[in-house]
């Protein structure tokens, strides 16, 4: 039943829902410990538009494309200039609107190469 409602809805599927949360366990944004289950999932690149004739099979996102972002965080991210970058390892790299740059190891523990760890 539920089956069905999942298949019909925009977005990711299911198997990349469930790849992304396994693969982050908490929020991305460093300093962070929401569980990636209470997250939004965020695109690492904004996606460009779908072009003329796009299907849903050409405009499918896998998991190295998207990351679990807090509320809180999301919101963050989109209005004062924060970038990820996501790394092969599942490491997400961020670049703060200052030009700071912290590390989110895979794991879910938040490390700065750089400078303090931001407490939000």
């Amino acid at each position: 039943m539920f089956e069905s409602l999942l298949e019909a809805r925009p977005g990711p599927g299911v198997q990349v829902i469930a790849a992304v949360l396994s693969r982050d366990r908490t929020c991305t944004f460093p300093g962070c410990a929401v569980p990636a289950f209470r997250c939004d999932l965020d695109h690492v690149r904004r996606p460009s538009p779908p072009g003329p004739g796009a299907t849903q099979e050409t405009t499918d996102v896998g998991p190295d494309e998207l990351i679990s972002l807090c509320r809180h965080h999301h919101v963050v991210r989109a209005r004062h200039g924060w970038r990820p970058e996501l790394a092969a390892d599942g490491t997400v790299r961020w670049t703060s609107p200052t030009g700071h740059r912290y590390v989110r190891e895979r794991l879910g523990v938040a490390q700065n190469r750089e400078s303090p760890v931001i407490r939000s």
